[in-house]
């Protein structure tokens, strides 16, 4: 099953978390990470990428496999999701050794794989949420039941973390790799998949109320970010409302835009995209700084160049015998 505007949601999804990470580096680069009101806000708005990549995954796995489980699903993902994840973990430490040469390759390695200390560390978040639904289709357990729990589990999660003791505060760097921080999106994505069938033509008719939606989702942002709510990361719970937003809004109106191969190229190789990006802006974005003054255009570039070889990356990485325990089956 091939849905163009699920591509269409993968890419975008994609390119907001290359765009943000370029915008990182780039104040990182300069030695600042002051930015305008507006630029702040629009970093704030681009970490909804990582959620909607998240919830882009269950969609998919909830509409493929309502009625059951195929028998190599576990090994599948083995294959294609956790290996990549290994590989590109160690990939990235040895990327900080090489640059700053301090000696603690085997504690990156340790800290990138278990600890979810590179970009990568989405994928730990997937398995569980995979392993859930797993569990769901296999034993038949009954989603009256299990979703409204792990939504409470959700807000009990973030009513965990918002206390005043130690072990909370000295964890929370580590919270963003427990399920729990994202059951929320789980349940949302289980009940878009299994009725994608029926919500896809109701969603492309009702098209200019997601639209409204999004908007509104955004202001709302607005509203909490004069209120002093600046931090930029993807499990502000304020985020939520723009999440499904953007992922209505785009999977409705995706449908009619055509299914462009520039699409489906990106959408092919979303997930290395993912994985490189980082190491690849970590290892170019000193020679942009220095070579372009203005940061807008400098952005522009960094962003063009790290899509690009990312992809060529990739690509080159396919035509060895091992690569699609690699990259995937990209070829």
């Amino acid at each position: 099953m091939r849905i163009k505007e699920w591509d269409l949601l993968r890419v975008i999804a994609c390119l907001s978390i290359l765009l943000l990470h370029t915008t990182t580096f780039n104040n990182l680069v300069r030695g600042s990470a002051e930015n305008s009101d507006f630029v702040h806000f629009v970093r704030i708005l681009l970490c909804f990428a990582t959620p909607t990549f998240i919830l882009l995954s269950i969609i998919i796995l909830a509409a493929r496999y309502k009625e059951g489980i195929p028998a190599k699903f576990w090994s599948s993902r083995l294959q294609f999701l956790v290996i990549p994840y290994l590989v590109w973990a160690i990939a990235d430490a040895v990327v900080i050794e090489v640059k700053y040469q301090n000696g603690v390759l085997y504690d990156s390695i340790i800290n990138n794989i278990f600890y979810g200390g590179f970009v990568g560390w989405f994928v730990v978040v997937i398995l569980q949420l995979y392993l859930l639904f797993w569990c769901m289709v296999k034993f038949k357990w009954p989603q009256i039941i299990v979703l409204p729990f792990a939504i409470l589990i959700y807000f009990f999660h973030l009513q965990l973390f918002s206390l005043p003791y130690t072990f909370y505060q000295e964890n929370n760097i580590y919270q963003k790799l427990y399920g729990s921080s994202w059951l929320i999106y789980f349940v949302i994505a289980y009940l878009i998949g299994v009725n994608y069938e029926k919500l896809r033509p109701a969603l492309k008719k009702y098209r200019i109320v997601t639209l409204i939606f999004t908007i509104l989702a955004g202001i709302y942002i607005w509203i909490n970010f004069g209120q002093g709510q600046t931090d930029i990361h993807s499990r502000r719970v304020d985020i939520v409302f723009f999440v499904v937003g953007m992922t209505s809004m785009i999977l409705a109106y995706g449908q009619s835009l055509p299914h462009f191969k520039i699409t489906q190229l990106i959408s092919k190789y979303a997930f290395m995209i993912y994985l490189i990006h980082w190491n690849v802006l970590n290892l170019t974005a000193t020679y942009f700084v220095e070579l372009i003054p203005i940061s807008a255009i400098r952005i522009i570039a960094m962003f063009g160049f790290t899509l690009v070889i990312t992809i060529l990356i990739a690509k080159i990485i396919s035509y060895f015998p091992f690569g699609k325990w690699i990259v995937g089956k990209i070829r």
